[in-house]
């Protein structure tokens, strides 16, 4: 009798039905425009790269009559510039022809049918492995790249100045951070796995004498694990200020920091009895999961289903199966809702919690979470923190979080691990004693509106913010007083980024009123004047490579926009105590209080800096023109107490200097330790205010 197909044939029929499977005609436009966006920028690059190195010159009509230009030794032969001819810039464009058809029909091709099956084969073996995995990470870093560039239009204009050339260093960062998670994602979901290792389910987690270290970046710097054994149905939270080294922890136990960014390992690092520094993390991922501190970038699908069901896909499991899957995930998350949306409309929250279902998809024996409840509001958190605690108490499942709010698994955690000053990690008996308290029944008080002695400096009057057909802010009206600090806050998705970009940037006359002028009606440097906003995305303000380059140049567009507003609006404007420079002014906000600290600060590029710093330079920039509303979209988000502090001490600073400031936040604990008013959103609304008791 026949035995059956062999192992091989089985894998190759599961394959190929996968492939029909997601080989469906249905038509997306968003791949077809991001290739014709991206075939344009090529032609354009093509024709000015010609006309640049005297490539447009020919015999028709002259368009430009540019001198030619004959470089010098070294650079005997080349030629710059020259006449630009009608038949010169048809020839570019010939010759832009190929690949500009290459990239609209691949565009068109992804429009009609998910090709990214066809990519997972094609990368697991034979000759073209290497430039398949290359080819996806370069497709599904493109459509990031149309975003950054919008942020990076947007953080020129809340700078005050006009889109230039200098985007493009955000843009750039951005996209080389985007393929760099990207990577990292997709080795993490099992892309390109060549085989998949069997794990020891008994001992999930075993290290010994390990320490991890990156000595081309950090020199000197270093994890050391004396010894660690985690055991099935453990909840383990690991603790330990920013940039102590939480996120490599978790890094060299999923097997990213060692085959993904080039860390160095000694000792043993084993997770389900595999060998991490010689097993990459692809031919794990049936038994790890993991979720990075910053989700948005890996994201590798468009909608959630496809989010959350990407890993099975990959191991061609029947459609149905994986929609069951998804939705089963989804809704032990309280996600079904999500389903269907795309990730890009995500708030911050939703995405967090998309990005732990898509982790726990396949039931992993090893999960391991990097800061989970850092985006979330007070009523996700215990969610998430039951979800965790179900994982393991019922699944068995053994469960890693590193995390700064610990007290918030004080209930549920079966053990705890610390990361010292000195880099070493500890058990210690229970949550750390720095570590706050969750503030369930956070106080909400104040309104929209003030008493009338106070003196207003800001208006906002019935402004709506719509997002296609959901309107994300409804109507809203408050007024600001000089000085005020005014905290933001409501659940994920409640509006609140959206409000404060509709206050920085208008769409609308006689919606925003700042020191008696229509916000709208300013010029973009005159506007940084009145309003200010520093981003969720603050990274995008950030254009130069030091902090002291970064300080000069607020310190240039500042004098500019004093110059532009005139008399009636300078004399309008507080006094400001010293009135410092912006790397004097940052130097104050950090605690820099020597020359040698002042230097090494204003020589680090703007991302090498801690958490907190970057909030504070930030703040820095945007106080330049001496605004009188300052805005801060989540200040706290994913900061340690100690940089929360810094943070909070920073914008006290601000308001006692005579500006107004207005931040986000959906940190209860924050929220109180600072603000003077606590103005509340939900649904895009404002919320009844409840009074303060004494």
């Amino acid at each position: 009798m026949p035995t059956g197909l062999e192992p091989r044939q089985r894998a190759r029929r599961t394959a190929l039905a996968s492939l029909r499977a997601h080989v469906r005609l249905r038509f997306r436009a968003a791949p077809l425009r991001q290739s014709v966006i991206f075939a344009a920028v090529f032609v354009v690059a093509r024709v000015v790269y010609g006309a640049v190195f005297a490539g447009a010159a020919g015999t028709g009509i002259r368009l430009l009559d540019l001198p030619l230009i004959s470089l010098p030794a070294p650079f005997t032969g080349v030629q710059l510039l020259g006449p630009v001819t009608a038949d010169g810039i048809g020839r570019l464009l010939l010759s832009a022809a190929p690949f500009t058809a290459v990239i609209v029909g691949f565009g068109l091709l992804n429009a009609l049918v998910d090709v990214r099956p066809w990519f997972a084969a094609a990368a697991q073996r034979g000759p073209l492995r290497s430039f398949a995995r290359a080819l996806v990470i370069a497709w599904q870093t493109l459509p990031a790249l149309a975003g950054a560039l919008r942020r990076a239009a947007r953080a020129a204009r809340l700078r005050g100045e006009p889109p230039g050339p200098h985007v493009l260093v955000p843009v750039l960062e951005d996209a080389i951070e985007r393929a760099v998670a990207l990577a990292a994602s997709l080795e993490l979901r099992g892309f390109a796995a060549s085989r998949r290792a069997e794990p020891d389910c008994a001992v999930p987690v075993r290290v010994r004498e390990a320490v991890l270290s990156r000595p081309q970046e950090r020199p000197g710097w270093a994890v050391t694990i004396p010894s660690l054994d985690l055991a099935p149905g453990q909840l383990t939270v690991l603790a330990g200020s920013t940039g102590a080294g939480k996120s490599t922890v978790l890094d060299a136990l999923s097997g990213v920091f060692q085959h993904a960014d080039a860390g160095a390992q000694s000792g043993l690092v084993a997770v389900g009895g595999v060998d991490r520094a010689t097993t990459p993390p692809r031919e794990t991922a049936g038994f790890v999961g993991a979720v990075a501190q910053r989700v948005r970038p890996g994201f590798v699908g468009e909608t959630v289903a496809e989010e959350v069901g990407f890993a099975l896909s990959l191991r061609g499991i029947a459609a149905v199966i994986v929609a069951d899957r998804v939705a089963e995930v989804c809704g032990r998350l309280g996600i079904a809702h999500l389903v269907e949306r795309p990730v890009a409309e995500l708030s911050a929250g939703e995405a967090e919690l998309v990005a732990i279902a898509a982790a726990v998809a396949e039931h992993p024996t090893v999960l391991l979470v990097d800061e989970p409840l850092a985006e979330l509001d007070a009523v996700a958190r215990p969610r998430i923190v039951a979800a965790l605690a179900a994982l393991a108490h019922e699944a068995g499942v053994c469960v890693v979080v590193a995390e700064h709010r610990t007290a918030w698994f004080g209930a549920v955690a079966d053990r705890w691990l610390a990361l010292g000053a000195d880099g070493e990690l500890r058990e210690t008996s229970g949550a750390p004693a720095t570590s706050a308290a969750p503030d369930v029944g956070a106080r909400e008080h104040g309104s929209a509106a003030l008493a009338s002695h106070e003196e207003i400096v800001a208006e906002v009057r019935e402004v709506t913010v719509r997002h296609e057909r959901r309107v994300a802010v409804d109507r809203i009206s408050l007024e600001v007083a000089r000085g005020e600090i005014v905290a933001l806050t409501g659940p994920n998705g409640a509006g609140k980024s959206s409000l404060l970009d509709a206050i920085a940037l208008p769409a609308e006359a006689g919606r925003v009123f700042a020191l008696g002028d229509d916000v709208h009606a300013l010029r973009p440097r005159d506007r940084r004047a009145a309003v200010a906003l520093v981003p969720e995305g603050l990274e995008d303000l950030f254009v130069t490579d030091s902090v002291a380059a970064e300080c000069r140049r607020a310190d240039r567009r500042s004098t500019a926009s004093r110059r532009g507003r005139g008399a009636r609006t300078a004399s309008s404007r507080p006094r400001r105590a010293g009135g410092a420079a912006t790397l004097e002014r940052f130097a104050r906000l950090v605690g820099a209080d020597s020359a040698a600290l002042l230097g090494s600060l204003a020589e680090a590029h703007p991302r090498d800096l801690s958490g907190g710093q970057r909030v504070c330079l930030a703040i820095a920039l945007q106080l330049a023109a001496h605004p009188a509303v300052l805005l801060v979209d989540e200040p706290a988000r994913g900061l340690d107490p100690n940089a929360r502090a810094e943070v909070t001490a920073a914008l006290a600073r601000a308001a006692s200097d005579g500006t107004a400031v207005v931040f986000a936040t959906h940190e209860a604990e924050f929220a109180a330790s600072l603000a003077q008013r606590t103005i509340r959103l939900e649904g895009g609304r404002l919320a009844e205010p409840q009074a303060v008791s004494a």
